[in-house]
C-alpha cells in the first residue's frame, strides 16, 4: 500500500511537469491560428476606355454610368451610357440628346456637356454660344423617363431689346428643397423652389456677365461665393440667407477669416458630408476650413511665380464612408500636365500621384493641356476619373485604386 502511494504521487508530479513545460502527446490539440497579412494595395490608375473626342463627366444613376463627350469637327456632342459596374469590356450606347445636342465644332470652340445628378434628376449643362447657328441651342437639360434629354432652360432665355440669349449654367446644387445655380457667370447666383422650372436672382442679374462664373456652396443658413470679378481680382465671401433660403438676408458680408488670395481665381467650393470641413480650390493652391467655412488656411500653396508646379485644382471627391479620404484633380499650369493627388488625413497633407496618369512627363502637343476633368465614385465604391490629353480631345476614362498605406 505504501509503494502504491509513492507511485501515484510520482506520476502526478510528472504530469504536472509535462504540463508546465508545454509537452503533449495529443496531436489533435488546438493550435493557434496562423495570421496571414494581405499584401499592401498599391495606388494605381487603369484605363477603361479612350476616345478621340474629349471626355467631360462620368456620373451614375439607375444602374448605369453616363459619360459625356465634346463635339468635334465631324461629330456633335454626345452622352453615352453603360450598365454598372463599368469594366474595360463595357459596351457604351448613345443616349438621345434631341435639341440638347451641340453641333459640330466648325470654326468655333470645342464644347462638352457637364453631367450632374442632383436629387432625382440627371442634369446636362453646357455653354450657349452667341452665334447665328447657335440661337436654338439649349444650355440646360434633364434626362426624361423616356431615356432622352429634354430642355429645361425656358426661364434662362432672356432678351434685351432685339438681343436674346440663353444663360449658361456651370453648376447646380441642392440644399433642402431648393436648387441653387450660377447662370450667366460673373457674380450671378440664382435659386429655384420648383425643380429648376423658374429661377429667382439672389445675387447679380438675370443676364450674362463678363467675369468667370461664381463658385458657390450653401452650408447651414450661409452661402459661400467665390470667383474673380472684376477679372484678376479673386474673392471669397460669405452671406446670410433668409429663413427659406430664397434670398440674401442682407447684402452685408459675414465675417470670414481668409489668407490673402492674391490673384488666385476660385475653382470650386465644396464640403465633406457629416463633417465641418470645407475646401476651396484656387489657382496654385487649396484652402481648408475645419469650422464649417468660417475660417480657412492653405493646405496647398504654390508661389505665383517661380514654382516648378502650379496646380489648378478643379475636381474634388470626398470618398463615401471615409471622411478623412479625398481626391483632387485638375492640371499643372507650370508643366501643362495633369494634376492628381489624394489625402488620407482629412486634407492636412496630400500625396501627388500625377505620375500615374498616362504619358506623364511627356510634353503635350503645342498649345494643349493635359487635364483631369472629373472624379466620381460609383455605387460599388470605385473611383473613376476622366482625363483629356489635349485639352478638349483624346479623352480617357480610368479606374483609380487608392493604396492601403
Amino acid at each position: 500500500m505504501q509503494h502504491h502511494i509513492k507511485f501515484t504521487a510520482m506520476a502526478m508530479g510528472c504530469a504536472l511537469l509535462l504540463a508546465g513545460c508545454g509537452g503533449s502527446d495529443d496531436d489533435d490539440a488546438p493550435k493557434p491560428p496562423v495570421v496571414v497579412q494581405p499584401p499592401p494595395v498599391q495606388t494605381s490608375l487603369e484605363i477603361f476606355t479612350s476616345t478621340a473626342r474629349g471626355m467631360e463627366s462620368v456620373v451614375y444613376q439607375g444602374g448605369h454610368a453616363y459619360l459625356s463627350l465634346s463635339n468635334s469637327k465631324t461629330e456633335p456632342t454626345a452622352v453615352l451610357k453603360a450598365p454598372l459596374p463599368i469594366t474595360r469590356a463595357s459596351t457604351w450606347t448613345p443616349v438621345g440628346l434631341g435639341a440638347c445636342a451641340v453641333g459640330t465644332q466648325g470654326n468655333f470652340i470645342v464644347r462638352a456637356p457637364k453631367l450632374k445628378v442632383v436629387g432625382d434628376d440627371l442634369w446636362l449643362m453646357q455653354h450657349w454660344a452667341d452665334l447665328p447657328e447657335s440661337k436654338d441651342e439649349h444650355s440646360t437639360c434633364t434626362l426624361g423617363s423616356n431615356g432622352t434629354f429634354a430642355a429645361r432652360d425656358q426661364d434662362l432665355r432672356v432678351c434685351t431689346g432685339n438681343f436674346c440669349e440663353t444663360l449658361s449654367i456651370q453648376d447646380i446644387k441642392r440644399h433642402g428643397s431648393r436648387l441653387y445655380s450660377n447662370p450667366g457667370a460673373g457674380l450671378n447666383l440664382f435659386t429655384s423652389n420648383n425643380g429648376g422650372n423658374t429661377w429667382t436672382v439672389i445675387r447679380g442679374q438675370k443676364a450674362s456677365m463678363v467675369c468667370t462664373p461664381t463658385k458657390f456652396h450653401v452650408t447651414g443658413n450661409r452661402v459661400l461665393v467665390g470667383g474673380e470679378c472684376p477679372l484678376d481680382f479673386a474673392f471669397v465671401e460669405a452671406y446670410q440667407l433668409n429663413a427659406d433660403g430664397s434670398a440674401l438676408a442682407s447684402d452685408t458680408k459675414l465675417p470670414l477669416t481668409l489668407p490673402a488670395l492674391e490673384n488666385r481665381n476660385v475653382q470650386f467650393i465644396e464640403s465633406v458630408p457629416d463633417t465641418k470641413r470645407v475646401f476651396i480650390g484656387v489657382e496654385g493652391g487649396l484652402l481648408r476650413s475645419e469650422d464649417d467655412g468660417a475660417s480657412f488656411k492653405f493646405v496647398i500653396q504654390q508661389p505665383l511665380s517661380g514654382s516648378k508646379t502650379y496646380p489648378y485644382i478643379t475636381a474634388f471627391l470626398p470618398v463615401k464612408g471615409k471622411p478623412d479620404t479625398m481626391v483632387i484633380g485638375g492640371f499643372d499650369k507650370a508643366t501643362q500636365m495633369a494634376y492628381l493627388a489624394w489625402s488620407k488625413d482629412g486634407g492636412a497633407t496630400w500625396t501627388d500621384i500625377s505620375n500615374l496618369t498616362p504619358n506623364h512627363g511627356k510634353a503635350p502637343p503645342k498649345d494643349a493641356t493635359v487635364m483631369i476633368k472629373a472624379i466620381a465614385e460609383d455605387p460599388q465604391g470605385r473611383i473613376l476619373v476622366t482625363m483629356n490629353e489635349t485639352g478638349e480631345g483624346q479623352g480617357k476614362l480610368m479606374l483609380l485604386t487608392l493604396g492601403s498605406n
